[in-house]
């Protein structure tokens, strides 16, 4: 028994000894410090090793010999710890759980990227660390590889909270939500999108009996919702233009003309829902194939 009490002794001495004892504990940190204090700094001041980390687990918070070396110098005015009361804690994740393959390196050299892309709103928040969504965005900006693997390991559990035993009689209603990103993992092509379970006798067709005849009014009012499985927009062309499917002012006379039509007053006043079909990928623009000659 003794022996036991003995290594739990060193275990919390070891644990509460550290620079920062509750990393990796994922509990609170109540502190009083201000990123809006430090503002005009680097951040490579602080957060030495930054430049050149390879690794999402590296520990790159400000050692207490940092903070201290600054504070005791002449030309700073608050010497000393700044006093005060301390903000309320925040949780965080621990450190050790983010991605081994993760460069920091990349991102400020290749990418050049500043911290604050990343690490935004710097003076108002107190958790700083990015978002999955907000990589994404960037890669998918920049075009550079969004497969999983680009960031994380094989072994790294990213199944969001929320997909629980219950998911799957919940998840259908989730995609349907205008803030849903379930392409961000789910998408088409990849071994886990819609198809893998949504195909022959496994479809849940979610439209009503003639939907066929009145399907146009909800693309219009919301194409977002219509992409959540009907990805690709040669999905609408292949029924619209091979049948001849058109809206109904394309059949009054002079809307297209040698010398225009009425066709430019319609794109004036909606431009945007002639573009929803007159502007496929990986093709020249409808507009250009007569207005650049």
């Amino acid at each position: 028994m003794m022996r036991v009490v003995i290594i739990l002794l060193c275990a919390a001495t070891s644990l509460f000894a550290g620079d920062y004892p509750l990393v990796g504990s994922g509990g609170a940190l109540p502190t009083a410090f201000r990123h809006s204090a430090h503002a005009d700094m680097e951040c490579a001041v602080c957060h030495v090793g930054v430049k050149e980390s390879v690794a999402g687990t590296d520990n790159l918070l400000p050692k207490w010999s940092v903070c201290s070396d600054c504070h005791a110098a002449d030309d700073v005015a608050n010497k000393g710890v700044a006093l005060g009361e301390p903000m309320d804690g925040f949780v965080f994740k621990a450190i050790t759980d983010y991605s081994a393959i993760f460069r920091h390196k990349r991102h400020l050299d290749m990418a050049k990227l500043e911290c604050s892309a990343c690490h935004t709103n710097l003076d108002e928040q107190v958790n700083h660390f990015p978002r999955m969504a907000d990589c994404m965005k960037c890669h998918s900006a920049r075009a550079v590889a969004m497969e999983c693997n680009t960031c994380h390991l094989p072994k790294e559990n990213l199944k969001p909270a929320d997909h629980n035993v219950l998911w799957v009689q919940r998840h259908g209603g989730a995609s349907s939500e205008a803030n849903a990103n379930c392409a961000m993992c789910h998408a088409s092509g990849s071994a886990l999108d819609c198809q893998g379970c949504h195909q022959g006798d496994a479809v849940v067709n979610p439209h009503p009996r003639n939907y066929l005849n009145s399907h146009g009014q909800d693309a219009h009012l919301s194409d977002m919702r219509c992409g959540t499985c009907h990805e690709q927009r040669s999905f609408c062309l292949d029924c619209h233009r091979d049948l001849n499917v058109l809206p109904t002012d394309h059949f009054r006379p002079g809307f297209v003309t040698p010398n225009g039509g009425t066709h430019g007053e319609s794109a004036e006043f909606d431009l945007e829902s002639c573009m929803s079909c007159h502007d496929t990928p990986n093709s020249e623009p409808t507009c250009a194939r007569c207005h650049a000659k």
